[in-house]
């Protein structure tokens, strides 16, 4: 039996309710609901008898509930003596984010579990370009980042784990787009306007602009619209200023599904796909492994579980 498959029997027989169980356990219901029937299997016994209304223990239920808080109990002892131990009651974790990582369930999952198991360790986030927190990474003013780096762009002393990784897509007005084929090259996407870019010194501006590169582009031109906001660079896309590339899930969160209409009642865009296969945006976590607080490993941990890790690790330093 695992703790966790425990911990979801206990809040289950708490709540009387699957949905709230899983609620409090920051799980989906599906997956809860999984894993107490694998710990009635384990069992060899229903542990719950569900109704439409209600759920209620078995009597083996009844039998392995003091003992299931038992374990529990013994393991926040452990966890708390350990945290002791490695200096998880108190300090800081210093952690880097660049702009577009709130965007990622991932990254706000981990800090909030984080926060919620560690409260005695003060956080401390900035944001800051990809470029920018690398060197704190490496000099010790940051503990952990997220970035948009390649990995020509990190230090070898310093270890990266990829956390995503996705397609970069061109945004232009609807009424720009009339005739696009879609997939698209870039050079046709920028006939339709002058591109509107990240700020230099961003992960994503280095991206975009290897990308020009590769379409015949010039990624440097003189004059132009530079932005840090994925928001407004959209928001000027919208106002006919030009177009945009930006990653596939930042058009998502802020334009919506293919179809949805404006609500402010700004010009439609569209979406488009790049037919350049290297056109990608890939999130890296970055520490230095020479100098790794435990706060640090454990927020890793969470951000990144241990066999992503294994399989991601771009960095081994030697």
């Amino acid at each position: 039996m695992e703790i966790r498959h425990l911990r979801y029997f206990v809040s289950v027989a708490d709540t009387g309710n699957f949905t709230r169980a899983a609620e409090l356990c920051h799980v989906a219901q599906s997956a809860l609901s999984q894993q107490i029937a694998r710990l009635e299997r384990e069992a060899g016994a229903p542990l719950f008898v569900r109704t439409t209304r209600s759920v209620e223990l078995t009597p083996a239920g009844r039998v392995l509930m003091p003992l299931a808080r038992r374990i529990l109990a013994d393991e926040i002892s452990a966890r708390a003596e350990l945290r002791s131990f490695l200096g998880l009651e108190k300090g800081r974790l210093r952690i880097g984010l660049i702009q577009t990582s709130t965007h990622f369930p991932e990254t706000i999952e981990a800090i909030t579990a984080f926060h919620e198991r560690f409260d005695g360790i003060e956080l401390t986030i900035t944001s800051r370009p990809s470029e920018a927190m690398v060197e704190e990474i490496a000099s010790g003013d940051l503990d952990i980042a997220v970035v948009a780096s390649d990995p020509s762009r990190i230090p070898d002393a310093l270890s990266s784990v990829i956390l995503r990784e996705e397609p970069l897509v061109g945004i232009l007005r609807t009424a720009d787009a009339v005739g696009l084929q879609t997939p698209t090259d870039i050079t046709d996407l920028l006939a339709r306007g002058r591109l509107i870019r990240f700020a230099r010194g961003s992960g994503i501006r280095h991206r975009v602009d290897d990308a020009v590169t590769r379409a015949g582009g010039d990624p440097q031109p003189s004059a132009g619209i530079e932005l840090t906001q994925v928001t407004d660079l959209i928001r000027f896309t919208q106002l006919g200023l030009g177009v945009t590339i930006v990653p596939a899930s930042l058009a998502k969160s802020v334009l919506g599904e293919p179809g949805d209409s404006s609500h402010d009642g700004t010009p439609a865009c569209t979406v488009v796909a790049l037919t350049d296969p290297d056109a990608v945006h890939t999130v890296r976590v970055v520490h230095d492994p020479r100098r790794m607080p435990p706060a640090a490993a454990e927020f890793l941990r969470l951000l990144v579980p241990p066999p992503s890790r294994a399989r991601r690790s771009s960095a081994t330093p030697q």
